[in-house]
């Protein structure tokens, strides 16, 4: 009997170690969970009970998924669309979009107050470039300098397009094989040192001034280096040559042209422009400030008609006419330009189209941006803000930036040349009479002005 309590006992203190040795085994099952928990990840209870199948396949999944980062850079990149300082009640206060600024005679700094008072965001700028800009003679009043300059100091705001510098009548004797090559050599030296897709567009070319047609062979040569180089076409048609406009746009339909015209011009090919909008996608239009301030009896566009030597008695004379005639002039410019925009409202843009020197004075310029956003608050709702920058900015994107490490030689302190100074370059460079110089004798008078710290003063032509 004493044997079989023995064997009993023996037996149930066997099963009772056996059981206490396999306790651990249950405990370990969820402790290798825990570095699933680490992610944050939900787990569901099928994935626990499999842990010990997969626990490794996790850890492997979820770790491209925290290191994945986010498009920051990208973003902060992004120019962010800001609104005016200057508001008008009953007025359009929105962002807008210059699609034709003559800035050659202003002070690139000054300049940009303006923009930034009247919320320009961006601008199309017809820059003056001639010759073949030179990587050590860069200079930051002039040429593709100064647009290197603008573009460093703010980029994603400047949409480069360039042209001689020569005004339309001047020009007009080199069309043909001399100005297609000054348009291509310059083109060519400048994306060298500022890269492929700077500069943007050709304008404004002055067809205006011209006496040939504006499809004419000689004027097509240029057509022909803007398509051949993926940039933009930007000229001045008349109204007894609106045809040639279409057999332009129809010639290069993978091309965007951007025009601009007198008030009388756009008057008497209203009916045609509007048929040649409607029936292209690769025609647009800019409606200027420039051609806003116009006044019938007084000769024209205010801006050119108060144009003159003495910049504050120009100053003077058009802030008297404005403030005296502002709304007949809003309401006359309405009744211009409604019917194009009604017509076609994704095809039109705004600019200013200044280019004298007094008219960036800001009595000047702000009244012509204030002009302007009323004569857009005239528009229908619904197409305000796509006069204003939604249209140029579908179709000509934001702005350039350029290469940090490209050297501008900074020239704001530097004073204006006096004619002895510039004769003195004219002379020891041998510049000949003509408006056309080699690269040569425009490396050396760029050379010859830096070395006396003087600027060339620059005109502006009426556009």
């Amino acid at each position: 009997m004493k044997k079989r309590q023995l064997l009993l006992f023996l037996t149930i203190f066997a099963i009772a170690i056996y059981g206490c040795a396999q306790q651990p085994k249950m405990t370990e099952e969820p402790l290798a969970e825990e570095p699933k928990v680490v992610k944050d990840v939900p787990v569901a209870a099928e994935e626990i009970e499999e842990a010990a199948e997969t626990k490794e396949e996790p850890i492997i999944k979820e770790e491209p998924t925290i290191a994945e980062p986010e498009p920051v850079v990208e973003k902060k990149e992004e120019f962010q669309i800001f609104d005016p300082v200057l508001t008008y009640e009953g007025a359009y206060n929105g962002p807008l979009y210059g699609t034709s600024e003559q800035v050659g005679s202003a002070s690139m700094d000054s300049y940009f107050e303006n923009l930034d008072r009247n919320g320009i965001n961006f601008f199309i700028g017809m820059f003056g470039i001639s010759g073949e800009p030179a990587v050590d003679t860069l200079i930051s009043d002039q040429g593709l300098g100064e647009v290197i300059d603008a573009v460093q100091k703010h980029p994603y705001r400047v949409i480069p397009f360039f042209n001689p510098g020569i005004g339309g009548e001047e020009v007009e004797q080199h069309l043909g094989e001399t100005l297609t090559g000054w348009y291509r050599a310059t083109l060519a030296a400048s994306e060298n040192i500022a890269g492929k897709g700077f500069i943007r567009g050709f304008g404004e070319v002055e067809t205006q001034e011209w006496s040939v047609r504006h499809n004419d062979p000689k004027v097509i040569q240029l057509i022909e280096i803007a398509k051949n180089n993926d940039i933009n076409f930007m000229f001045h048609p008349v109204a007894t040559k609106i045809d040639d406009v279409e057999k332009i746009i129809e010639a290069y339909p993978d091309m965007v042209f951007l025009i601009h015209m007198y008030r009388e011009d756009l008057d008497k090919s209203m009916t045609k422009l509007i048929k040649i909008l409607k029936e292209h996608d690769n025609l647009y239009f800019s409606m200027d400030a420039a051609h806003i301030l116009f006044v019938d009896s007084l000769g024209g566009d205010l801006v050119y008609v108060y144009d003159s030597n003495n910049k504050q008695s120009s100053i003077n004379k058009f802030v008297s006419t404005y403030d005296s005639k502002e709304k007949s002039m809003i309401n006359d410019a309405i009744k211009a330009y409604k019917p194009l925009v009604d017509a076609v409202p994704d095809k039109v843009m705004w600019g200013t189209e200044i280019g004298p020197e007094y008219a960036f004075d800001p009595k000047v310029f702000d009244r012509a941006v204030k002009i302007s956003r009323f004569v857009i608050a005239g528009f229908d709702k619904e197409d305000q803000e796509a006069v204003g920058y939604k249209n140029a900015l579908r179709v000509f994107g934001q702005g350039v930036v350029a290469d940090s490490n490209i050297k501008v030689i900074d020239t704001r302190s530097w004073s204006d040349c006096t004619d002895v100074q510039i004769g003195a370059c004219d002379t020891s460079c041998e510049i000949p009479d003509s408006e056309s110089l080699t690269s040569e004798q425009e490396a050396c008078f760029q050379n010859c002005l830096i070395g006396k710290q003087c600027r060339e003063v620059v005109e502006m032509d009426v556009g």
